[in-house]
């Protein structure tokens, strides 16, 4: 932004206040999200501040807090209007500069770069597959995919770059699914069936916990039914369990297969087994015996997130006929309202993807989930720096208990709220939850809990 690497000199002439770099910091920040969200230059906000006769009457480091405490009313007017703003919950890094040439796909479709293969694995069926449809990848033996991340200098910028890792996994196969602390969560078990994501969503927390570019795949699938077996022996009660967390489900099914192998297993288990997904890549689902325990999953936003922030995935319409054609199939169907994300007239959009949902498919569904945009303060940093153009995160957010960027605990109950209200006018069956939110959260819910285990069996229907 013209001007604000000047503000120091700025902010002397103007306020007699010459600020220390902690400071220069918090007000650069501030008044670079005003100025985006408003729409204006730095010297309309300066004139603005200037009007101001605290600012003029303050003395010495109190000048500076005058000054922070305006900004912060016109960066969070909403929460103005609710409550006092805390400070120590408002997050204020300083700006970079957004990456050059960051790698981004450009469609669903994807052929790898490069593939790794870990040298115990290479005549395994999905290295044999890999080379089948790509012959004229490069493909590089390697004895462990970890020994690669030695050797390899983490590049922001080339982190969605399609490479292949195949490997055999050796001691992650199952785990409970890491729900946030203090939150009602619901039980869930996930099969680690790989990690990362050829889909590239503005939002997605994977970029905060990822050092490598790629893809890892595993190939050992027997491996992971043998200690499903032992797992799902010592069970005495249904679970819902599903790949998705670290990965998109379907997104490289054309290529993987997974799905065949992974409805076959499942298939009239006493459980839920599900695959969560952006894509439209359902053939080999459509190929395939279904169950109706087997429950395939699609995230829903507006189209317009989709085209701004959920790059290379399908369409919000291409993924309401997917699942459309998996339910006629004989599949369960779910659906994942998760990123909520609030913007100025948010309402009439979200509510036009309900509308569309009930028209196309046929409820009950398996369950629907709830849960607006959130994650770690690093993941705004990186989201400015990946996808300059992107505005998400500069609506209020806060520093939540569990240390997560949150919109305030009003505005939340308020999206709940009014998604519910939408979806009850339609469909009082499907089992509609929250996603990692506060007990004072789940009051708005028509279904009161106070723990998780009230929650699994809600979606259960135990």
């Amino acid at each position: 932004m013209q001007g604000i690497d000047n503000l120091k000199n700025i902010l002397e002439k103007e306020f007699n206040f010459s600020p220390n770099s902690n400071q220069i910091k918090d007000l650069k920040r501030l008044i670079y999200e005003i100025c985006v969200i408003k729409n204006i230059n730095l010297s309309t906000l300066i004139e603005e501040l200037k009007k101001n006769p605290d600012i003029n009457k303050a003395g010495g480091r109190n000048k500076f807090f005058v000054i922070k405490e305006h900004l912060l009313k016109l960066r969070f007017p909403l929460t103005k209007k609710f409550s006092k703003i805390d400070t120590k919950a408002v997050y204020l890094s300083e700006l970079k500069e957004p990456l050059k040439d960051s790698f981004h796909p450009s469609s669903e479709k994807i052929t790898p770069q490069k593939v790794f293969i870990e040298k115990e694995v290479k005549n395994s069926y999905l290295a044999g597959r890999i080379k089948e449809l790509f012959p004229n990848i490069e493909i590089q033996e390697i004895n462990y995919y970890s020994e690669y991340l030695k050797t390899y200098k983490f590049d922001l910028a080339n982190f969605k770059r399609p490479i292949f890792f195949i490997v055999k996994e050796r001691w992650d196969f199952i785990k409970r699914c890491p729900c946030t602390k203090n939150v009602i969560g619901c039980n869930y078990w996930i099969l680690n069936l790989g990690f990362g994501c050829p889909l590239d969503c503005s939002y997605c927390y994977l970029q905060v916990y990822s050092n490598f570019p790629g893809i890892i795949l595993p190939s050992n699938l027997d491996d992971f039914f043998e200690k499903f077996d032992e797992f799902y022996k010592k069970l005495k009660r249904p679970i819902r369990i599903g790949t998705g967390e670290f990965c998109d489900s379907l997104a490289l099914d054309d290529i993987t297969q997974y799905s065949k192998k992974l409805v076959d297993f499942f298939k009239n288990k006493n459980l839920f087994f599900e695959l969560k997904t952006k894509s439209k890549n359902i053939d080999n689902l459509l190929e395939i015996e279904s169950s109706p325990n087997i429950v395939i999953s699609f995230s829903l936003n507006p189209q317009k997130i989709v085209e701004k922030e959920e790059l290379a995935t399908a369409s919000l319409e291409e993924r309401i006929e997917s699942a459309k054609l998996v339910q006629e199939k004989g599949y369960s169907v779910g659906f994942h309202f998760d990123p909520i994300i609030y913007f100025e007239g948010w309402e009439i959009l979200y509510k036009e993807v309900i509308d569309k949902l009930y028209k196309d498919l046929k409820p009950p569904f398996a369950w629907i989930s709830l849960g607006t945009l959130r994650g770690p303060k690093k993941l705004k940093d990186i989201v400015e720096r990946r996808f300059p153009q992107s505005r998400i995160f500069y609506e209020e957010f806060f520093l939540g208990e569990d240390k997560k960027l949150r919109y305030p605990k009003f505005l939340r109950k308020e999206i709940y709220k009014k998604v519910l209200s939408w979806i009850r006018e339609k469909d009082v069956q499907t089992p509609v939850y929250l996603c990692m939110e506060t007990k004072d959260i789940w009051e708005v819910m028509d279904k009161k809990v106070n723990s998780s285990f009230d929650v699994e069996r809600y979606l259960l229907r135990l």
